[in-house]
């Protein structure tokens, strides 16, 4: 095979940029047909039809590489529409691949869905999603992605991965509340609350002297009550 496109590729780049016969054109397509080999067949697409939109259509190519070639060769007009019918059938067929040009975004959360859909992989929707919802935006299949993992990782009794997920993501909540981009709040609900003896009403950690004597008295009289 690589002896037949070695000799393919001799006969194609003297004429490359000019008129290929019918010949050499049938004779080209036929080998492009054979090759299982994405870059021998883009490399011979591009040298017979001198036209980059069908090398950018070779999905067995890494996105990222068919990326770097339509920001060579495309101008801005074909390349905004590439990118977009990239980042629709990203998000159609669930390819996480298309991340790279949504990113963290609405958008991008479109193509997790369907990549969750599509794998059922819902960890690394996760901890993806911790990084941009609430922190960039509110999404509420983001949170229900993060409470399946949590609830998934207790489940497995894997207690200690759960408690250091919950404090990086408690972090990027609390970095993203320090730079201005999310309103203070808290994100994590009080575990331990304190509540008074005789009332069973909770008592704030920090308390006035009025606040103190109310709560003394009300100990002191419930337990000349008990005695």
């Amino acid at each position: 095979m690589h002896t037949l496109v070695s000799g393919t590729l001799a006969a194609l780049i003297p004429s490359a940029g000019g008129t290929l016969s019918n010949q050499l054109r049938d004779h080209t397509e036929r080998v492009i047909v054979r090759l299982r080999d994405p870059y021998f067949r883009v490399m011979l697409t591009q040298l017979t039809s001198n036209d980059w939109s069908e090398v950018l259509e070779e999905e067995s190519l890494p996105l990222r590489e068919r990326l770097a070639i339509a920001f060579q060769f495309l101008d801005d007009k074909a390349l905004s529409s590439y990118l977009r019918r990239t980042t629709d059938r990203a998000r159609t067929s669930g390819d996480i691949e298309g991340l790279i040009i949504a990113g963290l975004t609405p958008t991008g959360m479109d193509i997790l869905q369907g990549y969750v859909d599509r794998t059922g992989d819902v960890q690394t929707a996760a901890i993806l999603a911790a990084h941009a919802s609430p922190a960039k935006f509110v999404d509420l299949r983001a949170e229900r992605w993060l409470d399946t993992y949590r609830d998934l990782l207790d489940g497995l009794k894997l207690f200690h991965h759960r408690v250091a997920f919950d404090i990086e993501r408690g972090q990027i909540l609390q970095d993203a509340m320090q730079n201005g981009d999310l309103a203070p709040f808290e994100w994590a609900p009080k575990q331990i609350l304190i509540r008074c003896n005789y009332c069973s009403k909770p008592m704030n950690p920090v308390m006035d002297g009025a606040q103190r004597g109310r709560v003394s008295a009300a100990v002191f009289e419930n337990n000349n009550k008990t005695h």
